[in-house]
């Protein structure tokens, strides 16, 4: 069962790098990062949405919205308020049929949504939006940014970026001030599971969205050269991470499987548990990880 929830993962994770292509003009899109139906345009300020997204969810409960989802997927479990919106079914493998009964003003989707999907959709004239993951905060702001035009809740998200890169800034201040103290040179070395035994080591690598967090939170992220998410166990115990964070469910099972027992972070009990949300989804709730690791690994 271990292993194949690591394979479901993986897949999960390597499927969130494709997006579909976009014929629309620079004009239209901000750095190409979503695709919006061309064929069925949004016409009024959407009432009734579907969210075919974790991140797209949380953010539209974010920016006070969330009375206005109809619908949403079995991944949407945040904010819990979240779970009494009717679920559509999966990510990859979502009820179109009852998308489409609901008749909502809008669907929003993440790029993991198939073309063929989006197709489907937009064949029975409901307006639809999907957003390519994104692997940078920067990339995030966006599209909140894009979202509050949408929703007609500019304001609302100017404020949510705005407060996010006030709370980056202070840690990024307080980053420099503990090193300045300190006279500390050094970067820690941290290593984020992902995926760890018998099916192989997994962590993000540089052009991931797990890494932007990292690196803001001063740490070096020891997988950034990692390929496909794949992390070999030699250059793990090569490379030694100071610190190591990994999904809280997980946490105690890794600490207490060989051969991870004998990496010097276990051995100095330098292994910290972390809500994958906060990790994984692509929200502003990223600055409570960033802010995790950065507390943890300045100690």
């Amino acid at each position: 069962m271990k292993i194949f929830k690591y394979i479901i993962l993986i897949s999960f994770l390597l499927c969130l790098s494709i997006f579909i292509s976009c014929n629309k003009s620079e004009n239209d899109m901000k750095k190409r990062n979503y695709i919006i139906s061309t064929k069925v345009p949004i016409k009024k300020t959407p009432k009734k949405v579907v969210s075919i997204s974790p991140a797209i969810t949380s953010i539209l409960f974010d920016l006070e919205c969330g009375d206005r989802l109809i619908g949403r997927t079995d991944f949407c479990n945040y904010p819990p308020e979240a779970k009494k919106i009717k679920s559509v079914g999966g990510i990859n493998n979502t009820n179109l049929e009852m998308i489409i009964s609901m008749r909502p003003d809008l669907v929003i989707t993440s790029s993991i949504f198939t073309k063929k999907m989006f197709q489907t959709i937009e064949s029975a004239e409901i307006p639809i939006i999907s957003f390519k993951e994104t692997n940078t905060i920067e990339g995030m702001y966006e599209v909140i940014e894009i979202l509050g035009e949408i929703l007609d809740k500019k304001e609302k998200a100017n404020q949510l970026i705005q407060d996010s890169k006030t709370k980056i800034q202070k840690i990024k201040t307080k980053i420099q001030e503990n090193r300045s103290l300190k006279k500390k040179s050094q970067t820690p070395k941290v290593y984020y599971v992902v995926g760890f035994g018998p099916s192989g080591d997994f962590s993000a690598g540089k052009d991931t969205y797990i890494n932007e967090i990292i690196t803001i939170a001063g740490g070096n992220n020891i997988a950034k050269e990692s390929v496909n998410w794949s992390f070999s166990t030699e250059e793990l115990f090569f490379q030694q991470p100071d610190f190591i964070f990994i999904r809280k469910e997980d946490s105690a099972s890794f600490v207490n499987t060989f051969p991870y027992t004998k990496l010097k972070a276990v051995i100095n009990n330098k292994v910290y548990g972390i809500e994958s949300g906060l990790m994984d989804i692509q929200t502003p709730r990223s600055i409570q990880a960033i802010e995790f690791i950065s507390e943890t690994i300045s100690l």
